[in-house]
């Protein structure tokens, strides 16, 4: 018995110990392939020139230079040139070279210098790792033929690895490292992620590859913000928020897709092994795309009020054919059928030829306070404010990125006919007179808001919804940096190739002696301008420059610029529209710090603006406007939609703003409960504040409404229809989805 039993043991044993060593051969085969596809990658030397020879004079017996002490351009340049021309060099001739950069790194590893971000966790940390791929198979082989080197390239490889933790906890103790902090997510992950995975597969260890790879999960759940919690990442309605130091910034224009094509090359490189990414996770960077990116371009160009802080270089932001590219990678190198795989081919097929690629549909993003409305000749994207929300940020000095952007969110309205409508406008743009926005004229250097921190709003009210290739955007207008001194309400209602916007309620904080504007436009010039003002006609010929007051617009009134047509609506306070065709000169320097201010001659560009604002004086007392943008219409269209084919507008005062498009559909703000009289005695009522689209037949009455609060559980709408009364509840979306619409189903028979 005692015999069998011992027998028994020793099988198990066996068997335990032969499993053991298959798992582990699986893990390492797992290691060696993450290692494999990131080998030969990011070895570029920067930051000093200098040869090889005298890098190898300067290196000292401990591994310092005599020259200088250690600094973060030593990796990226001395050390990073030891190990290009190591890459280069016949076996017989790398001893040397692979020795200088084992102590070279050992020393500056062990006396590094203080950690700044973004530059050592991103750039001094991806050249490192790019270092140690290149010698890792020959340090391999080193430490198993000499047993008297292993010590120094274990050492060599743990140093590496702590670095890089000591990298992803921003030069702090882990013990008050915060992952949700916003140098810690997103964008700032993906910038670091392709180091720490090449050094955690140099490492050998499963655990180190198990840390980076939790990191990645951790950024793939969807977020919600709230006044008081602005997390980083993918939020329930598509948005990316970052740098949410004033409320949610919407940053897929920079940190959100810069986070996708680094997950989508890591993703790429696990595949098929232990730290591979899940079905959920694979299909949620397919809708990063669907539910996200693909809403923010028009013909290449990117919405410059959701570009961040990079909406003031000289190269405007654009696509490129980045979004093509990616999802033909992401659909080629998927190990699974994704969900919406036939939506992806519809995408990748519009963006087939990038510089024409638009959408046809409607989007109101209810996390970023953001309405984007898109057709194959026109695109609206209006950017809003509320307490959740911020607009673009700047950094922080005068060396800031995106200097001029203070006003970037306030109803900003980018309008797009061909997409380049900005390019060379925004050199010569008054960044008080942004397109869609309202705001004193006050003179010198705007100021700064770094992370959108004095972006702040004090208004809850911000909403709006999407149905049917059509959309609202409504908010109370009202900043908490005194700079502003500015409230008003704030409507834009979009369908077809239209926008129509209409304010009321614009008064001062504090009395100033500042005109306050809202500007429907400011483009780059190009061609004659045409206009039709209380009946006067006249045209501004091309190269002609011409600055024009219009004094209270009595009669509908129109400019026609570059195939774009403005109609103004009279209003019952007078405002005086403005209407400049000139030349004007800037300073890139001036737009942002990453030009040199010493170099301004070559910063120095001169360009032709077309500007159209409306004046509400110095002292608007509960001033309004009303008007309305076309672009992709000829000019003798214009002026038959002037006749009879104009929309209705029914109400804009403090308590509602509500038009009518067509025979049946009406566009409503509630900014108060009350009640909008429609046509044939009809009326609606809501006993809430409710933003809400109306489509009438003959049969039913479909309501879509959303909460501009973000806070109600529920209310009652009426309709009135002269014969009978119809109410329903409202029971609008809470949790993940509050500020998102519902649709409402009335029988009318």
């Amino acid at each position: 018995m005692n015999r069998i039993h011992t027998i028994c043991i020793t099988f198990f044993a066996c068997l335990l110990l032969s499993s053991s060593a298959s798992s582990q051969e699986n893990v390492n085969a797992d290691i060696q392939k993450i290692r494999t596809a990131h080998q030969g990658k990011k070895l570029s030397a920067k930051g000093e020139t200098i040869s090889t020879e005298k890098i190898l004079s300067l290196l000292q017996e401990d591994g310092s230079f005599s020259d200088e002490t250690p600094h973060t351009k030593h990796i990226r340049g001395r050390i990073t040139q030891l190990a290009i021309d190591y890459k280069k060099a016949k076996q017989a001739n790398k001893e040397e070279l692979r020795k200088a950069i084992y102590s070279s790194l050992q020393y500056w590893i062990n006396h590094r210098p203080k950690y700044k971000f973004p530059r050592v966790p991103f750039e001094t940390l991806r050249a490192m790792a790019a270092i140690e791929l290149v010698i890792y198979n020959d340090m391999i082989k080193e430490r198993e033929s000499n047993p008297a080197m292993a010590g120094t390239i274990d050492s060599l490889i743990q140093s590496i690895s702590e670095f890089s933790h000591w990298c992803w906890y921003n030069g702090k103790s882990p013990k008050v490292f915060d992952k949700h902090e916003g140098h810690n997510r997103g964008g700032n992950v993906g910038y670091r992620l392709w180091g720490m995975t090449a050094i955690a597969s140099c490492s050998g260890n499963e655990a180190e590859m198990d840390w980076v790879h939790e990191i990645v999960k951790e950024q793939f759940p969807r977020v919600v913000n709230t006044p008081t919690d602005l997390p980083t990442g993918f939020t329930t309605d598509g948005s990316w928020i970052q740098h949410n130091a004033g409320g949610a910034q919407n940053y897929w224009v920079g940190y959100g897709v810069h986070w996708i094509n680094h997950v989508l090359n890591y993703a790429e490189a696990t595949k098929g092994t232990q730290w591979a990414l899940t079905e959920k996770e694979w299909n949620t960077i397919a809708d990063y795309y669907l539910d996200g990116i693909q809403w923010y371009h028009f013909k290449n160009r990117a919405a410059l009020n959701l570009a961040g802080r990079h909406n003031a270089l000289k190269k405007a932001p654009a696509d490129n054919g980045d979004m093509k590219k990616k999802i033909s990678k992401l659909l080629a190198v998927s190990p699974y059928t994704l969900e919406k795989e036939a939506e992806l081919k519809t995408l990748l097929h519009k963006q087939r030829t990038t510089h024409t690629a638009t959408l046809d549909s409607t989007k109101y993003f209810w996390n970023t306070d953001l309405l984007i409305h898109s057709t194959p000749n026109a695109y609206f994207s209006i950017k809003m404010l509320s307490n959740r929300t911020t607009g673009c940020e700047t950094s922080e000095s005068e060396r800031a990125h995106g200097k001029n952007n203070f006003f970037s969110g306030d109803g900003s309205t980018i309008i797009y006919r061909n997409g380049k409508e900005y390019d060379k406008a925004r050199i010569g743009w008054n960044w008080r007179a942004i397109p869609g926005i309202t705001a004193l004229q006050k003179n010198g250097k705007l100021p700064l808001s770094p992370w959108g921190r004095e972006s702040k709003s004090k208004n809850q009210f911000a909403g709006g919804l999407a149905a049917n290739k059509k959309g609202i955007a409504a908010f109370q207008y009202n900043r908490k940096n005194s700079y502003v001194n500015l409230q008003a309400n704030k409507a834009y209602f979009t369908y077809d190739n239209v926008l129509l916007a209409l304010g009321n309620s614009i008064r001062k904080n504090n009395n100033d002696d500042f005109d306050v504007w809202t500007t429907l436009n400011q483009s780059i010039r190009n061609g004659s301008i045409f206009y039709n003002i209380n009946d006067k006609k006249g045209k501004i010929k091309e190269g002609k420059s011409s600055n024009l007051k219009f004094k209270d617009i009595k009669k509908t009134s129109w400019v026609y610029h570059d195939g774009t047509a403005y109609l103004i609506f009279p209003t019952k306070k007078a405002s005086s529209l403005l209407l400049f065709a000139e030349e004007r000169t800037g300073n890139w320097a001036d737009l942002d710090g990453r030009y040199a201010t010493n170099n301004k001659e070559n910063q120095l560009e001169e360009t032709s603006i077309f500007q159209l604002s409306l004046s509400h004086g110095k002292h608007p007392d509960q001033a309004d406007y009303s008007y309305m943008v076309i672009p992709g219409i000829e000019l003798n269209v214009l002026k038959e939609i002037c006749k009879d084919k104009l929309p209705l507008i029914i109400q804009n005062n403090d308590e509602q703003q509500a038009i009518q498009i067509d025979t049946n559909t009406y566009m409503m703000v509630f900014y108060k409960k009350g009640s909008v009289s429609l046509k044939d005695g009809i009326s609606l009522e809501s006993d809430v504040p409710v933003i809400a689209m109306l489509s009438l037949n003959n049969e039913e009455a479909v309501l879509q409404v959303s909460d501009p609060l973000h806070q109600q559980k529920n209310g009652k709408i009426k309709i009135n229809t002269g014969n009978k009364t119809l109410e329903s509840n409202i029971d609008f979306p809470q949790g993940i989805n509050v500020g998102k619409s519902t649709e409402i189903k009335l029988n009318l028979k």
